[in-house]
């Protein structure tokens, strides 16, 4: 059977074999990428191998435990989403966190300007008084 061509002439056959499990993941690839045959699903497949992607990062077993709860309890659809999810709610927790730290600190900041204006003032009359 003929198979159609990619822009580019192919000029090199890869003869693979594979169990009947691979057989049948590259073809729900093929079909999930409605890709027109086997070796365009292999291309692809090479393609985004090549693609640059982030480094997998390790996380300890007891939270990963967690987020394939988040994934059993329905609340994500996969471990990506769930980190995802994760991710999200906790950096809205720091900028929650941070805007209530800064408003304490703005606080902070003018109690003390206004404490240091007083001593100041307190400093200029004593001079004042003592005619120096």
């Amino acid at each position: 059977m003929r198979t159609a061509r990619s822009d580019q002439p192919a000029t090199r056959f890869l003869g693979v074999r594979l169990t009947l499990e691979e057989e049948s993941l590259l073809e729900q690839f093929r079909w999930k990428s409605e890709l027109p045959n086997r070796s365009e699903a292999v291309r692809a497949l090479v393609r985004r191998a090549a693609e640059s992607r982030p480094a997998d990062v390790s996380v300890p077993a007891t939270l990963r435990n967690e987020l394939e709860e988040l994934v059993e309890d329905g609340y994500a659809r996969d471990l990506d989403s769930a980190v995802t999810l994760v991710l999200t709610l906790g950096i809205g927790e720091v900028g929650r966190i941070h805007a209530e730290r800064m408003a304490s600190l703005r606080e902070h900041a003018r109690s003390s300007a206004g404490r240091r204006e007083g001593r100041r003032r307190a400093d200029r009359e004593g001079r004042g008084l003592l005619g120096r």
